[in-house]
């Protein structure tokens, strides 16, 4: 059964998250995908609950994700303190302190945040999940596919016949 969760932005345990890294650490890009992240409850770890609530830090000059957006999970940011450049589908906008952003689970809710300012982003990010999940990824025309422990990604032109191989 699910506990009743309280947590500070200010006392939350923080990982360094870089992305570059970790899914192609010999290539240089021309984005810096690196924040840090600290769970406020994540039901990927607890196996509870329909919510998954983040607290990041962006740096100034860095990426949050690329830019996508969610066949199945709603996401909503709180800006608690800083300013960035969010990418949508309707161009850039500048969200800073006390703006709140939701994001609907189609195409409309494309997001990309950028710390294009000289002071560190926070923001609390609270997302629904479910078992399965499929990203697009408009710019670079990916798709990745999440479900039971599967994570993938794939171009969009690498389509196969539904009975290829069988």
């Amino acid at each position: 059964m699910q506990e009743l969760v309280i947590k500070n932005v200010k006392t939350t345990q923080y990982s360094n998250i870089n992305l570059n890294k970790i899914y192609d650490p010999d290539t240089q890009h021309e984005k810096s995908f690196e924040f840090q992240k600290g769970d406020v409850v994540s039901p990927y770890e607890s196996k509870e609950g329909k919510l998954a609530v983040k607290f990041y830090t962006l740096q100034p000059g860095k990426y949050n994700y690329p830019y996508h957006y969610h066949a199945c999970m709603e996401e909503v940011f709180y800006i608690i303190s800083g300013t960035a450049t969010l990418k949508t589908p309707k161009g850039d906008i500048v969200v800073s302190e006390g703006d709140v952003i939701v994001m609907p689970a189609n195409e409309n809710g494309a997001h990309q945040l950028y710390n294009h300012s000289d002071r560190p982003l926070v923001y609390l990010d609270i997302d629904t999940v479910g078992s399965h999940e499929i990203v697009f990824y408009p710019d670079t025309d990916k798709v990745r596919v999440m479900a039971n422990g599967i994570w993938k990604s794939f171009k969009m032109d690498s389509e196969v016949n539904y009975l290829d191989g069988e």
